[in-house]
């Protein structure tokens, strides 16, 4: 079973204004439009599912025809919910606008079934204690986990008080007589001095522009024998 993507875009302008009756059963009670579930009342909410099935003497491609008049929209994209599979057309209707999208669909040819939706709350899963050391954050735990957050025992130490004890740490011993300090301007390291090379260019001369230099060597064509070759049928 699949959702159809009955939206703003292609579904009919039929949702009146819900009025959702309230009941006091401790149990679903179908019909009721409303049933009670711990301290809350939960409203009966159904959805429409289509399964191909279609009114007596309708055709398929008259039935595609009138949802696509209906929902105004191309017949291309009525087809797929006749793929043979069960299609949701759509959810959290009341009882009263289910019955009108029924009819609705009747009139053109396609039957369609109103499911009541019933829901299951999720299973609770039991909480492993906290290790000691992550006790002190018990309580942003609790928070992201959505419980009710409990404060650890503290207490407010008076003004001045030291909260943590320092440890002395004792400074290390470095030798440092094998070293001594120069007088500012000599230089640690002498700088061997290199001589700036010559190059005798004299034997050297500018041909004048468009001059060739080099005569381009003539390549006499390639030759392929390809006598033994032949083309496969």
């Amino acid at each position: 079973m699949r959702d159809w993507p009955w939206g703003a875009a292609c579904g009919p302008r039929i949702e009146p204004a819900l009025n959702r009756s309230v009941a006091t059963a401790t149990r679903p009670i179908l019909g009721s439009g409303s049933f009670t579930t711990g301290k809350f009342t939960v409203a009966e909410q159904y959805k429409l599912v289509f399964s191909g099935r279609l009114a007596e003497g309708m055709a398929e491609a008259d039935v595609v025809a009138g949802l696509a008049r209906l929902l105004k929209t191309e017949p291309a994209k009525i087809a797929p919910m006749f793929s043979g599979q069960t299609v949701v057309l759509r959810k959290g209707l009341d009882e009263a606008t289910a019955g009108q999208y029924l009819a609705a669909l009747a009139k053109v040819g396609a039957l369609c079934e109103r499911v009541l939706m019933v829901d299951t709350p999720p299973p609770v899963r039991p909480v492993a204690p906290l290790p000691p050391a992550l006790a002190p954050l018990a309580p942003a735990i609790a928070r992201a986990a959505g419980a009710v957050p409990v404060a650890p025992a503290l207490e407010i130490a008076p003004p001045g008080a030291v909260l943590l004890d320092t440890a002395a740490v004792t400074p290390p011993a470095i030798d440092t007589s094998h070293l001594s300090v120069l007088a500012p301007g000599p230089l640690l390291l002498d700088t061997d001095i290199v001589a700036v090379p010559f190059f005798d260019l004299s034997e050297l001369s500018l041909a004048p522009a468009g001059v060739t230099l080099v005569d381009a060597v003539e390549v006499p064509p390639a030759e392929f024998d390809l006598s033994h070759l032949s083309l496969a049928n």
